[in-house]
């Protein structure tokens, strides 16, 4: 006598038992980058820190929206910090969508044991895990120009495109000069990765789904700034940047002399006096009468941002009367900023263990149960081992720039479309990071690095996609 339902197996089918197998051990590999990625943390003793990284912590710990800085990294730190472990589940929960995000676009590319070859090659020989163990926004930098190729792929199913949806509004909104980074990545990706016969149409499509994404974070941007801040605009804080940039560079003074006296900068002018010259001093000493007017916490004043909006005359009027003084101005700093990458440019110990400073008064009030591991961490004392890591990561990093080129020529003679779309969306992003921070800013070392890192892992990747031209899995990153 037969039982059960007529031709019903008891064993589940040999392809869904596959699939298990496969995610299984895509979870085992992202698990096992997560602990790889803590490695200079627990090294540390604590997770590494910025200076800025107090900003961010403010708004993870409290219930303010930032003025100088975007909010949205300081509120994915803080459903973590709610958990009463503070910053280590912080930093838990950021090197797991970290690592989640490269295994999936590495896995795009390569077999899971060429993967598991190729990112441990980043692991070791870049500034990889230094930036991903860092509680600052740059520690997503990277990762976002992997979303950006990965939402330009035809490839992905259905769970994976909301995944990848989902992280890209996340990390768009971390940090200013995302927005830009995604937007040139993006076009890059589409352009580099154009079949040989692909019209517009396919390209616009393949460009489609990362654009919007991009259209609805900026307008996420616009309207949590307008509501929290009065103040609708995508980035608030951008004029005062460039002011204190195009200051440095000594435009503003000359261009004040002229004006002062106009009722449209009549703020500003009174306050010039008080300002000074450096850049830094300008923008962070809270001694200084832009400080007072500008950071401070809680919704926006009319004054503060009739201050900036004098400083977004004077910025315009100064570039316009001196055009080609701050074009070269920027060129050179783009220029210099392209060539630094150093890792490790965390202004530590001098600032770590300086009981004055923001980041030592900010994790002592918030971190309380913390802070002694903070205060006799390698940072706040002795140091970490920079001269080391800059020995092995500089070099390599350099040799893996300037074979980026020669891999999307390659990329593209061999038709390798996902390859070379990958390497020309990060040589992009290179070029605009150093462009923007040699317009914004200063020319440091960790504003390149958050980027540059990517150059080791797309080289080792390079490896096997040309050379051992291994046949590669066309099943999606998920």
């Amino acid at each position: 006598m037969t039982h059960g339902l007529s031709g019903a197996s008891p064993f589940p089918k040999p392809e869904l038992v596959a699939q298990a197998r496969k995610r299984s051990a895509d979870f085992a590999s992202v698990l096992g980058l997560v602990a790889a990625l803590l490695v200079p943390a627990i090294v540390n003793g604590y997770p590494l820190i910025f200076p800025d990284s107090a900003a961010y912590l403010r708004i993870g710990y409290g219930s303010y929206f930032g003025v100088e800085r975007a909010s949205g990294y300081g509120l994915f730190l803080k459903p973590f910090l709610a958990t009463g472990y503070g910053p280590w589940a912080a930093l838990c929960g950021q090197v797991l969508a970290i690592a989640a995000i490269v295994w999936a676009a590495t896995r795009s590319l390569l077999r899971r044991a060429h993967a598991g070859i190729a990112i441990p090659v980043a692991l070791v020989l870049s500034a990889w895990p230094w930036h991903a163990a860092q509680l600052m926004p740059d520690a997503f930098t990277a990762p976002l120009i992997l979303l950006a190729w990965l939402a330009v792929s035809q490839r992905l199913g259905t769970t994976a495109t909301v995944g990848v949806g989902v992280a890209t509004l996340l990390l768009l909104t971390m940090h200013y000069t995302h927005l830009v980074l995604f937007a040139v990545a993006t076009l890059a990706a589409v352009l580099f990765g154009r079949a040989p016969k692909e019209g517009w149409r396919g390209m616009a499509a393949r460009g489609g789904f990362p654009l919007a994404l991009l259209v609805i974070a900026a307008l996420v941007q616009l309207g949590a700034n307008a509501h929290y801040l009065r103040r609708a605009s995508v980035t608030p804080g951008g004029p005062i940047f460039l002011f204190a940039r195009i200051n440095e560079d000594g435009l503003i003074t000359p261009w004040l002399d002229r004006h002062c006296g106009e009722t449209r900068v009549a703020h500003l002018c009174a306050l010039a006096p008080q300002l000074p010259r450096d850049s830094q001093q300008l923008l962070w000493n809270r001694d200084t009468p832009l400080a007072r007017s500008i950071w401070q916490e809680g919704p926006a004043s009319f004054d503060r941002w009739t201050l900036v909006d004098e400083m977004a005359i004077a910025n315009r009027g100064a570039i316009l009367e001196s055009p080609l003084r701050f074009t070269a101005s920027s060129l050179r700093g783009a220029a210099s900023q392209l060539v630094h990458f150093r890792a490790l440019d965390d202004e530590c110990p001098e600032h770590c263990r300086d009981p004055h400073r923001e980041i030592w008064l900010t994790l002592s009030d918030l971190d309380p149960a913390g802070f002694p591991a903070y205060r006799s961490s390698a940072q706040a004392t002795t140091g970490l081992p920079v001269a080391a890591v800059r020995a092995i990561t500089r070099p390599v990093t350099a040799l893996a720039l300037l074979a980026l080129l020669p891999i999307l020529f390659l990329a593209r003679r061999r038709r390798d479309q996902e390859l070379a779309a990958l390497v020309g969306a990060v040589i992009a992003a290179l070029l605009v990071n150093a462009a923007l921070a040699g317009a914004l800013s200063d020319v440091h070392d960790r504003y390149q690095s958050r980027l540059a890192w990517l150059a080791v892992l797309v080289a080792a990747i390079a490896v096997y996609r040309l050379l051992v031209r291994t046949q590669e899995p066309t099943a999606s990153a998920a």
